[in-house]
């Protein structure tokens, strides 16, 4: 539950970041639009609207040094989801190999594991409240568009015929169904994967067979720019920063770019003189009731009265690209696109690091056991002896891993070795004496992992290399010689058993021929003994 409210709170100021990252961009497309609008086909102004999207869904990107502001809030809800996570142990929770603490110690353990209710808590609770209400809202539209669609009526044979006819103006070869409706009053298509086409069911006595047509053009243009998708994933793009009133414009601003740019590909497929026609189809469609039920992620050739008059001139006032004004839409979509991309630098994180470090940096070997299992998702025992003893470690928000876990035993004394359940934390200067892996050829084993190896010596003695080795070994390791075999046996970590091993070998490697090492041991054995004085 805890670690779920820490997410959630990291998921939400990620939102809240790219909100406001996504304010000067808005500011700046709008301006680029008035300023650029000579030089901007409409399909362009539609695609400047890509880079907010972008902004608002990628969370990765190249680094850019913000206002420390938005690294403090971040550092902020990071460091209180961390000290809410405290990790306990209690007499139920704890197995016959792991401590249990005395009564009033566990009472103020769990106290301090309850979750503490703070600002970030309480804003992501918030928001994921709206969120399910939106979605929930989207997604009782949707069944109602889709009760309308079952009860609509199929296109007889001369309507399917003029549909068939703008499909091939278009090349499309994919079944898009044309069915009429009395439950709207607007043309409008419908569908993510299987798009439907629903038109007034008495439209035909309001337009013309040239409209009807124009009408027809402008719905599968929709389909053939796949319009439907990219305003649906807008869509729910906006409900996720469903906090931030520039980004319900922007999307709006969106469809508004996304209806001329659909209106300037069926200008480009009629002829110059049926230009005009197409203004008179937007008008007379205008005329049609508005009071039909709307979908926000739906699209017809008329949603917004108010955008007439920017469609008029546009029809008005339509070219198509030149080579230079495609250059200067190439310059602006880049500059917009690595925008975008921009995200908090990464080094904002260090002083949360740093904070965490200083608030868990001593703990009880039990209580660091415990968020270790967390982590590992493995049970990891303590003994009765073990479990109270202080250690210091440095906790981050990144889980632990195997390695991690013997490097941070390690600095403490102590170390661990894997049964095939269960994790033993144990003494290092212990490990010597219980069930610590051999060193096999070809594994790999971490640095701070506590192990047994053996040296084979070719020409110089075991007993021998033994003096000049055992300064090497620490304390808790073990070294001795197997003299019948002229080997050294060898118990400490790992990286320190490389260490030997390289010296081993440089021993051997410098004796000048082999040595009879059963010749030297007698003489050791007969070597008369000092008298003592």
């Amino acid at each position: 539950m805890e670690s779920s409210i820490a997410e959630l709170n990291s998921f939400t100021s990620w939102l809240l970041i790219a909100s406001l990252k996504s304010v000067p961009l808005i500011i700046a497309i709008v301006l680029v639009q008035h300023g650029f609008k000579k030089f901007l086909s409409a399909s362009a102004r539609h695609s400047l609207w890509l880079s907010v999207f972008i902004c608002l869904s990628i969370p990765f990107g190249w680094e850019l040094p913000f206002d420390n502001y938005s690294g403090d809030f971040l550092v902020q809800q990071n460091v209180n989801s961390r000290t809410s996570q405290q990790i306990s142990i209690t007499p139920e929770t704890s197995s016959p190999h792991m401590p249990v603490t005395s009564p009033s110690n566990n009472k103020q353990t769990v106290e301090s594991a309850k979750p503490s209710i703070n600002i970030y808590s309480l804003i992501s609770c918030i928001w994921i409240g709206v969120f399910f209400c939106l979605s929930a809202l989207t997604l009782w539209q949707m069944r109602r568009f889709t009760q309308i669609q079952k009860t609509a009526t199929p296109a007889n044979r001369e309507q399917e015929k003029l549909l068939l006819d703008c499909k091939s103006k278009w090349m499309l070869n994919s079944v898009t169904p044309l069915l009429y409706s009395a439950q709207i009053q607007s043309p409008l298509t419908f569908g993510l994967f299987k798009p439907v086409i629903i038109l007034p069911a008495n439209i035909e006595q309001q337009l013309t067979k040239t409209q009807l047509t124009h009408v027809l053009l402008h719905e599968l243009g929709h389909i053939q720019r796949r319009d439907i998708l990219w305003n649906w994933l807008a869509y729910w793009v906006t409900l996720l920063h469903w906090f931030n009133p520039l980004v319900w414009y922007a999307n709006k601003r969106m469809k508004a770019d996304m209806e001329m740019a659909c209106d300037a590909k069926v200008l480009a497929l009629l002829p110059q003189q049926d230009r005009n026609n197409y203004g008179l189809t937007l008008i007379n469609v205008s005329q049609l009731s508005s009071k039909a039920p709307r979908l926000t992620h739906s699209l017809g050739i008329l949603e917004n009265h108010r955008e007439l008059k920017n469609r008029l001139i546009m029809i008005k006032e339509f070219t198509t690209m030149t080579l230079k004004k495609s250059l200067i839409f190439s310059l602006i979509f880049s500059a917009f696109a690595a925008a975008s991309l921009a995200q908090p630098e990464t080094k904002t994180n260090a002083p949360t690091n740093a904070l965490l470090s200083k608030k868990d940096n001593n703990m009880t070997l039990a209580e660091f056991a415990r968020h270790a299992e967390k982590d590992l998702k493995t049970q990891i025992l303590v003994g009765q002896d073990l479990a109270d003893l202080p250690i210091t470690v440095n906790i981050t928000d990144r889980p632990l891993d195997y390695g991690q876990l013997l490097g941070q035993l390690k600095v403490n004394g102590i170390t661990a070795y894997k049964s095939s359940s269960y994790i033993q934390i144990v003494l290092a200067r212990d490990a010597r004496w219980l069930a610590i892996p051999t060193v096999e050829k070809g594994k790999k084993y971490f640095d701070d992992e506590y192990v047994t190896d053996s040296i084979k010596l070719e020409k110089a003695c075991a007993g021998s290399a033994l003096a000049t080795l055992r300064p090497l070994v620490p304390q808790y390791g073990h070294l001795t010689a197997m003299d019948s075999a002229n080997t050294l046996i060898i118990s400490d970590f790992y990286n320190n058993i490389v260490r030997v091993k390289a010296m081993a070998k440089m021993l051997d490697d410098n004796t000048p021929e082999k040595v009879d090492c059963s010749a030297r041991d007698i003489a050791a054995k007969q070597a008369p003994t000092p008298e003592k004085k």
